[in-house]
């Protein structure tokens, strides 16, 4: 098969950046047969194949970059068995058949947190734009159920698949965990967050769970938060300095801004605890990745996430600054609920440790090709 693959804007970091990179290894690991045209808004030195080659797009500025696909794309792809849009977005007019992997809908379920602009793109053009793929993958079954009540998109035509986490998510080394803690200047005792600082991930409400924490429950903790990405250009969360001097955290919150991704196990297994807040999720790799790692895991029970994690994890529904707290305060205190955790976790990751979207990808494609040539 001859497979183009747009990959245009996972050189900024997240969710999107890492599920996409990791189904790109994994195909071309056991998808050898088949030669890949990979789209890219910037060069990836880690996907290097004899039967990929790399397309760099001429510029990385948003509206031009769209423009660009949309005028190059159809002339351009029209020999390639198909093209699959691999974070979300597609175009129109393509000879080629098209599937596009849509991996939330948030945007439209909490508007509010997202630029007007993205809002009006996933009401209008993303909803017209999907009426000329051919299919669709959707990350979880919340995600598809949310395409269909937002978009009224045939069951038929959406296929589920769950990314997979690298194989470097797993307990670290001792000596690992102490270099990570000293590149970063991590104490021995912290709770993490990993992910995107926007508001969408809600990290407001889990400062004002630690200041919570530190001023009501457990005083004498000498522990920091630390808080592991970086801020998200277009939604940035204006709140968190305003928490942050009102309660006096300025030495308690460490920010280590985005780290590499060889690092990332080490500072999941040093945690003590990591807690995902965020307002919606349609799967929640950073939930994944700390399972894998054994660190306990507290979550906003939004989105995909009771889906995802199963019972690994402690589950709160609709959490407050005082709950959250307290949850964090029973994990820290309890070295049984710490262990089994740990355990439940570790297994549930395990699901997520194989090359599975990959193989059902290629399933995809083959289907999509066959039917076409009938």
């Amino acid at each position: 098969m001859k497979i183009a693959i747009e990959a245009l804007g996972i050189h900024d970091y997240g969710g999107g950046r890492t599920a996409t990179l990791n189904l790109l290894h994994n195909l071309l690991e056991i998808g050898q047969d088949n030669q890949y045209l990979v789209i890219l808004s910037a060069p990836e030195p880690e996907l290097v194949a004899r039967n990929l080659q790399q397309w760099i797009a001429p510029t990385q500025n948003r509206f031009l970059m769209r423009i660009w696909v949309q005028l190059v794309f159809p002339l351009k792809l029209r020999n390639y068995d198909l093209i699959h849009f691999a974070k979300n977005l597609s175009v129109f007019g393509l000879p080629t058949p098209a599937l596009v992997t849509i991996y939330d809908m948030t945007t439209l379920i909490f508007p509010e947190l997202f630029p007007k602009s993205d809002v009006w793109y996933w009401q209008y053009l993303q909803k017209y734009s999907l009426r000329s793929v051919e299919r669709i993958i959707a990350i979880s079954e919340t995600t598809r159920r949310d395409i269909q009540t937002y978009y009224g998109v045939d069951p038929e035509k959406i296929s589920v698949i769950y990314p997979s986490i690298h194989p470097r998510f797993q307990p670290a080394p001792f000596e690992h965990i102490q270099r990570a803690r000293a590149r970063y200047n991590l104490p021995d005792d912290y709770i993490l967050h990993v992910g995107r600082i926007d508001r969408k991930n809600n990290i407001a409400l889990l400062i004002e769970a630690f200041a919570h924490f530190l001023q009501h429950i457990d005083p004498a903790y000498d522990g920091s938060l630390v808080i592991v990405g970086g801020e998200y250009a277009k939604s940035p969360d204006h709140r968190l300095s305003e928490i942050i001097t009102r309660n006096n955290l300025f030495k308690r919150i460490i920010f280590t801004d985005r780290v590499p991704n060889s690092d990332l196990p080490s500072i999941y297994s040093g945690a003590q605890v990591a807690v995902v807040t965020s307002h919606h999720e349609g799967f929640g790799l950073a939930a994944v990745e700390a399972m894998a790692c054994e660190t306990p895991l507290i979550a906003n029970r939004k989105g995909a996430i009771p889906e995802v994690v199963g019972d690994a994890a402690m589950l709160l529904e609709n959490p407050n600054p005082e709950s959250l707290a307290n949850a964090m305060f029973e994990v820290i205190s309890s070295r049984s609920l710490q262990k089994h955790l740990k355990k439940l976790g570790r297994d549930r990751a395990k699901r997520f440790q194989t090359k599975t979207d990959a193989r059902k990808t290629l399933e995809v494609y083959k289907d999509m090709i066959s039917g076409r040539r009938t």
